[in-house]
């Protein structure tokens, strides 16, 4: 960006827009509260590359710090890599996260070298500028995302459905506390794809093209399952059963990009490839094992509301997206039964895998990142609530009680990110009892009977199809 136009952005014309003043805020916020919510502090051998984190993050200390080697024997604070049938660590994850991770591991191993640190790709300064650099992913896909709701909302809707997305939403969780988890990264991606379908339907450049190949087969190679949002690209602008055949004719005239979608993939695809080969003998792996999917019987009413993962239960603001499914307008390419459609595939699907809680996290974080096209149905929630022309009885007490429900959300979000991070909110064994018991509490004395009152799963059990306990 010209240095006149980054002048231009931050000007005080531009400081009046409350798009604006809502991104310097939130900036403000994470630079001044970002060692509060992180999980872990920076004493020597505690970081944040444990896990699921560990898997997708190891790409990177192998390749570079430990001679190609995953067989690391200090540095991480939970070792989970899983042992392949050529009996080498083979990581459960795609390359991707480490691709998305590795501009802010080099600045983290540039200060490494400066300060003497531990050249372990685990000591403080990877971990730092790895944690930076996941709030800065959240950050653009704020950004990308302000742009694509400006072209149908004025900046007060948009403010407030920003707002509420990052700070009412599981993604506040996922942006300042477990950061380096792929939820905030996806979230940016599927912003900047959502974007990109609206520029390219537009205009069929090749620049638009070869980005939408190249962030679509990111978020592949984060999460395969998240290709479903490649259904926005192929249904956008489709309203009628008659638009089908449209739009089909509409493809078939520029095959072209389709085949440089495809070629991105491919190319992309190939290092994986490559690596499963090394290090499996195989060049298709399926590094989950036993791990799938029971798709006879989805857990659709836990996945939404139980006490353990529930997705109304912890994250109730998603109503409004529910409820602005029928608020979008016919102006808006995408159809409302487009957005209903897609959530529901959505729902269904992840409600079928074999553990449908999906391990130790707070809240239904498979369902963080969809809150960026989920953020389209909100604001057209906001829009009707407080600048709808339509008469209706009570609409200033509607205008009321929903700001009432979206500080409300943003209250409850936050003290719950807060209750997880002190070791409340149990990671994969809450119940009804404790829900209730800490519901609102913040401090706590040793009378309780935490432990006790928490359910663990039998994750045995619970691979062979067993999963209602």
């Amino acid at each position: 960006m010209k240095l006149s136009k980054l002048k231009h952005y931050f000007s005080e014309g531009n400081f009046k827009k409350p798009t604006v003043v809502f991104l310097v805020f939130s900036a403000c916020f994470s630079f001044w509260f970002l060692d509060f919510w992180k999980p872990y502090n920076t004493a020597k051998n505690q970081n944040n590359f444990n896990w699921d984190i560990m898997n997708y993050y190891s790409y990177l200390p192998a390749k570079f710090c430990n001679h190609n080697s995953f067989d690391f024997f200090l540095g991480a604070d939970s070792l989970y890599l899983p042992i392949g049938p050529l009996n080498t660590f083979v990581p459960k994850a795609t390359y991707g996260m480490s691709a998305m991770y590795s501009p802010f591991f080099a600045v983290g191993y540039k200060i490494a070298i400066n300060q003497k640190s531990p050249m372990t790709g685990f000591s403080e300064p990877f971990a730092t500028c790895v944690r930076w650099g996941s709030i800065f992913y959240v950050f653009l896909g704020l950004f990308f995302l302000r742009k694509l709701l400006l072209v149908w909302f004025n900046e007060v809707v948009t403010a407030i459905t920003l707002f509420s997305v990052l700070f009412g939403t599981m993604l506040f969780n996922y942006t300042y506390s477990q950061s380096e988890m792929t939820h905030g990264y996806l979230f940016c991606l599927f912003s900047i794809f959502l974007y990109l379908c609206y520029k390219w339907h537009q205009e069929q450049r090749i620049i638009y093209t070869f980005f939408i190949g190249l962030v679509i087969t990111l978020i592949s190679l984060i999460r395969p399952t998240e290709i479903f949002i490649f259904l926005f690209f192929l249904l956008w602008s489709v309203k009628t059963p008659a638009d089908f055949k449209i739009k089909f004719i509409f493809f078939l005239k520029n095959y072209k990009h389709f085949l440089l979608i495809l070629l991105v993939g491919i190319v992309m695809w190939l290092p994986q490839f490559y690596f499963w080969k090394q290090r499996t003998g195989m060049y298709v792996y399926y590094p989950y094992f036993e791990e799938g999917f029971f798709w006879k019987d989805p857990h659709i009413l836990n996945i939404l509301f139980s006490y353990r993962k529930g997705w109304l239960t912890y994250t109730p603001m998603i109503v409004m997206a529910f409820v602005g499914f029928f608020f979008v307008k016919k102006e808006f390419p995408v159809s409302k039964w487009t957005f209903i459609f897609v959530t529901c595939l959505m729902i269904y699907v992840l409600s079928c895998w074999w553990d449908w809680a999906f391990g130790g996290c707070y809240g239904a974080r498979e369902f963080c990142q969809q809150i960026a096209f989920l953020a389209i149905p909100i604001a057209y929630f906001v829009d009707f609530i407080f600048y709808s022309s339509r008469k209706y009885p009570f609409k200033g007490m509607a205008g009321l009680l929903s700001l009432v429900f979206i500080f409300s959300c943003v209250c409850l979000n936050i003290g719950q990110t807060y209750q997880y991070n002190r070791q409340r909110i149990h990671p994969m064994g809450m119940t009804k009892k404790v829900y209730w018991d800490i519901f609102r509490k913040y401090q706590y004395t040793d009378e309780y009977n935490y432990w006790g009152d928490v359910k663990i799963q039998d994750y045995d059990k619970m691979l062979k199809g067993e999963r209602n306990q």
